[in-house]
This record gives structure tokens, sequence and C-alpha cells, in this order.
């Protein structure tokens, strides 16, 4: 576990070693039951240990009947050093708020129904509309949690993740094994937060970027099921309906594509940062940059969006690392404390 410590004039963040009681446990998460000495257990461990740094650093989703989850990935280029996992957990208690400020948002700064994305952060529309946008995301209430996955690391699961010789899982034969293994990640990460936050019979839908894992109408079915049958070895209570699908299903209003759109800046800034990063000196290797000059100034402003934990929306960030003889895993956890002001 990590506390973060506050350098704003230099525009950092720093890690610093904390010691912390292992048996207290946040009122807002569920200890989930995993595996020890694993990835998931690490993340188990800190998250039940951030009352002790900061009790504000979790939403209280449990209240809510419906749950909306979002999900959008960076880093699939081969330069790219991390893939990048951004999810997006919020009440829809809150979406009446988000959805009147993202249609104003619409309505001031867009001429058409264009997409809002970090890779399409080129034209003066979209950066006009950037930072009303990540203002109006401050808002919903939830959390966002991005996990970066050295490509230089072993897999947390066996290769491949699935036995394909099983009949029940035969429609995954046909997906290429790095598909497989995204898929993997993203419903374990998924189903791990929606075991820690939720209560039983919450309803969830889930919308993920139309990529290889969503390619189509049937890879959504069956991503569907993967999801079911994961989430399972998770939730030791019953959710309530969990549905799956992507931007095409959006009613015209770009209502989904907006909500999206989230975790995507998130996800490119994040895989940017650790991208200009991988020549850093080792004493700077556990900094987060709120702002440096080799960036785009796109990810300095989400970067500098994402570090401020006074909203309803909580930030958390882990990396994840190969250790040095490279059979373990090394996690580097992130959350953001009040940064103050410049």
């Amino acid at each position: 576990m990590a506390q973060i410590s506050e350098k704003t004039r230099l525009g950092i963040l720093i890690v610093k070693p904390e010691r912390q009681n292992m048996n207290t446990s946040h009122p807002y998460w569920n200890p989930v039951p995993v595996l020890e000495r694993t990835v998931f257990d690490i993340l188990n461990r800190n998250i039940l240990q951030l009352q002790n740094s900061n009790a504000d650093s979790l939403p209280n989703l449990r209240p809510a009947h419906t749950l909306l989850l979002g999900s959008d990935y960076s880093g699939e280029s081969s330069h790219s050093p991390y893939m990048v996992y951004s999810f997006l957990l919020v009440s829809l208690d809150a979406w009446q708020g988000w959805e009147l400020q993202r249609i104003a948002i619409r309505d001031a700064f867009f001429s058409d129904s264009r997409r809002m994305s970090f890779k399409r952060l080129n034209d003066i529309q979209r950066q006009k509309a950037l930072v009303p946008l990540l203002q109006a995301a401050d808002a919903l209430e939830g959390l966002s949690f991005t996990v970066a996955m050295n490509k230089g690391s072993e897999s947390i699961f066996p290769s491949p993740p699935l036995d394909l010789n099983n009949p029940d899982f035969t429609a995954f034969a046909k997906w290429k094994r790095r598909i497989l293994e995204k898929a993997f990640l993203s419903t374990h990460f998924l189903s791990f937060l929606l075991s820690g936050l939720c209560r039983p019979g919450q309803d969830v839908l889930w919308f993920t970027d139309e990529d290889s894992i969503a390619a189509n109408d049937q890879r959504v079915i069956e991503l569907t099921q993967l999801f079911g049958w994961i989430s399972s070895l998770y939730l030791s209570f019953s959710m309530g309906h969990c549905r799956c699908g992507t931007a095409r299903c959006d009613n015209g209003t770009m209502q989904i594509e907006d909500f999206l759109s989230v975790p995507d800046l998130i996800a490119g800034a994040i895989a940017e940062q650790l991208d200009v990063k991988r020549n850093d000196p080792k004493e700077l290797s556990d900094v987060f940059w709120l702002n440096r000059p080799d960036q785009t100034n796109k990810s300095n402003i989400i970067n500098w969006w994402l570090s401020d934990s006074t909203k309803p929306l909580k930030r958390l960030l882990c990396i994840i690392d190969p250790s040095k003889d490279g059979r373990r895993h090394l996690v580097s956890w992130y959350h953001f404390h009040d940064r103050g002001e410049a």
C-alpha cells in the first residue's frame, strides 16, 4: 500500500511506503473471496486498508437499484509498454445530472454527433468540450478504476485461460489467444469490483468499447456468457439482472458513447504517460505526473482532472509490472488525496 504525497507546483505525485493496520475493512467494500498471493489478493487487501489513509476513497454504491459499468482500453499498438484497462462503475441514481450536463455540452460545442475520444482530440470542437465533459463526469457517483498491465509480465492466468477441450467453451476456440486474455482480464476485474462494491439484488448494465472482445453481436453474446461464469467465482451473493452491450445500443442521442468516452479518455492519458515514462530514471519510477512537457496537452488536462479525489466520482489506479525474476507480479497502487492548489 502507498500514500501519495503532493508536490503540485512540480505537477507530480510521489508514492511513499506506509505502514497500515490489516485488521480493518472499509464500510463500502466487501472483502472479496480470492486466492492468496495473487494480484487480486493484493488489490483486495489494499482496498480494505484505504480507510486508514482516506476514508472517502470509495463510493457508496449500495443504495442504488441499478449500476452502470463502462469499460475502454488502450495500448493495443506494439510500441505501447502497457495494456491499460479503464473501468467506470456508477450509480444510475446520479445519471440525470450527468445526462443534463452532457446534452448541454453537446449543444454548446458540437455541430454534429461526433464521438468524443482520446485519439480524436485533434479538432477544436472536441478540445473545447474536453474540460466541461470531465467536470460533468465528476458528478457521477461511482468509481473510476484503471489497471495498467505491463506487457512484459507473465499472464496472471493459465495459458490459455480456458480449457478449450471443455464442450462448454467451444465458442472460445475461435478467439485469438490475446483477445481471450483481454476478455478474461476485463471480466475478472469487473467481477472483482462488483463483489467488493455491490449488494445482493442490484441490476448491472455493462457497456464496453466496440473492440476485439465485442466486435460483433455474436461476440457480445459470448462475452456475456464469460462474464456470467467469471462473476460467479467472485460473488458470494446473487445480483439482479446483468446485461452487456456496446455503443451500438445507443438510442441516437450519443448517451452511451459519451459515457464510454470517460474511461476512453482516462485509458488514453494513462497509456501515454506510461509510454513517455519508460525512459525515466529509476528514482522517478514511482511518480505519477500531473503535468510534464513531453506529454500532450490533452494528457496533462486529463491527468490533472484524474488526481482530484474530492468529487463523487472516486479514482483509483494500479500498475502491474513483472518482478525481477519475471515469475511474479508487482503491484503499484495509487489512490489520490486532496491535491491542494498549485
